[in-house]
């Protein structure tokens, strides 16, 4: 039960119209969960998300318990005209997990989990964020690809596609996906999955939250061990030697091994980066990665070991940190331009905040081993990369949002066009289709099918074919 403290009932319909406290009262009686507004204690913390650069005062917050929760908020919304928005884990660069007077949908209590270890499967709930799934999963040593830091949300992170260490080795997230149960926008509970609606399958695969609430994930599982992890560190003016023998160095990577490169600074001086994970040691693992330290004339940093599977999800948690302001721009690398990354090391030594962020990693693998139009993800091969601002003090906005867009605008000739649609931020309409590339016209399609009214439009969102 809310303690509350007093204060107006602010939900307000699409049309700014204020929602009647009398429905907003009866949504209460409704829900197995609370219903928080500002009139609750809970009410700022309940509506904090992860990115602060685009907060906002929803109307009420439903902290769903389960699929009926989710059903009941999605009805009251479409039935009374509210803008809706859904969260979870709450990790979000473009903060569409909340809505200015809207209702937010908040799975975040929603944290079922249920492993068969014979046959290697798991089933979960949207709540959970990357590291409590790998506690449980680990437990019985099974994982499956997740991301790359423990306190990322599970379900945004599935329904986008499911980038981190293991995707070269076991595939994206949604590669491995069996079948998840969704609320579409009518309110009624579908179960997507090969067997059962294909076509909502294949669009929930990497198409976001634009065809329903997800309010639970089955995935298969792989028996995981200790992985062999190292970080070293170049000067800065050798990075585009360093770019030029890594590119050669991952033409014949093995799947196992992922790697990445970021700047950073090392004793005060700008360096590049690479760090690297390969996720099965007793298959050559040592030999795979020892070329990696030649690749500069002499690393400021080498450092290796293995590290248990949950450490590795945990090496890059403190790298970004709830409550920050941050802004992204993120695009794909078919291979490592020497100029481009100089463009970028260039950009780090400008930036105006000590906390920001540039690097990308290594797709391909198993990954690539499904065509583009197998999932709604299409993008499978070369590198994701990203400029990331990251800072405090909202007096600091215009100079670190300047910053990255003139670096992503100096990269933008080496790019391929495509986006990781889970790394969009503010981008606009243009970025969504290149983030879908050739199944944008088939994703438009089934939201059409499946939620022609466009009311999950919270989102990066798809508009339904006319």
């Amino acid at each position: 039960m809310s303690s509350r403290t007093g204060g107006a009932m602010r939900l307000t319909t699409t049309s700014g119209d204020t929602v009647p406290e009398r429905l907003v009262e009866e949504l209460r009686e409704q829900l197995r969960g609370p219903l928080i507004t500002d009139a609750d204690q809970e009410y700022t913390e309940a509506k904090s998300i992860w990115n602060a650069y685009f907060e906002k005062r929803p109307g009420a917050l439903a902290r769903c318990t389960g699929a009926a929760d989710v059903a009941t908020a999605v009805r009251f919304a479409r039935e009374h005209d509210i803008l809706l928005a859904v969260t979870g884990g709450g990790h979000c660069f473009a903060g569409t997990g909340s809505v200015e007077g809207g209702l937010v949908i908040d799975t975040s209590a929603m944290k079922g989990i249920k492993v068969d270890p014979s046959g290697r499967t798991a089933l979960a709930q949207p709540g959970l964020v990357q590291g409590e799934f790998d506690a449980e999963t680990m437990h019985y040593g099974l994982a499956v690809t997740g991301s790359q830091e423990s306190y990322i949300g599970i379900g945004g992170m599935t329904l986008g596609g499911g980038l981190g260490w293991l995707a070269r080795y076991r595939g994206l997230l949604v590669d491995n996906l069996i079948s998840a149960d969704i609320v579409l926008a009518d309110g009624t509970l579908r179960r997507a999955s090969l067997e059962d609606d294909p076509d909502l399958f294949w669009a929930i695969r990497g198409g976001g939250g634009n065809f329903g609430v997800a309010t639970s994930f089955e995935y298969k599982l792989y028996p995981q061990g200790d992985c062999l992890a190292g970080l070293l560190a170049f000067p800065v003016a050798e990075t585009g030697e360093v770019a030029r023998r890594l590119g050669e160095f991952n033409k014949t990577a093995p799947d196992a091994l992922t790697t990445s490169f970021a700047f950073l600074t090392v004793d005060g001086e700008p360096a590049v980066g690479l760090g690297y994970v390969h996720a099965d040691p007793e298959a050559g693992g040592e030999e795979a990665v020892a070329p990696l330290s030649g690749l500069g004339r002499k690393p400021l940093l080498n450092h290796v070991g293995r590290m248990p599977y949950l450490a590795v999800q945990r090496m890059l948690d403190d790298n970004t940190v709830a409550g920050r302001r941050l802004y992204a721009r993120s695009f794909h690398f078919d291979e490592l331009h020497a100029e481009a990354l100089d463009i970028l090391g260039e950009g780090f030594t400008t930036n105006p905040s000590a906390l920001s962020l540039v690097g990308g990693g290594l797709m391909g693998g198993v990954m690539a081993q499904l065509p583009p139009e197998a999932t709604a993800f299409p993008h499978r091969t070369g590198y994701l990369v990203s400029v990331l601002s990251q800072w405090e003090d909202p007096a600091d906005d215009a100079a670190n949002v300047e910053w990255t867009q003139r670096v992503y605008e100096r990269v933008l000739p080496y790019t391929t066009g495509g986006v990781y649609v889970n790394h969009l931020g503010d981008d606009g309409p243009q970025r969504l289709h290149d983030a879908y590339g050739p199944n944008y016209e088939r994703l438009t399609r089934l939201k059409a099918k499946y939620d022609p009214q466009n009311l999950f439009r919270v989102n990066h969102n798809i508009l339904p074919a006319s």
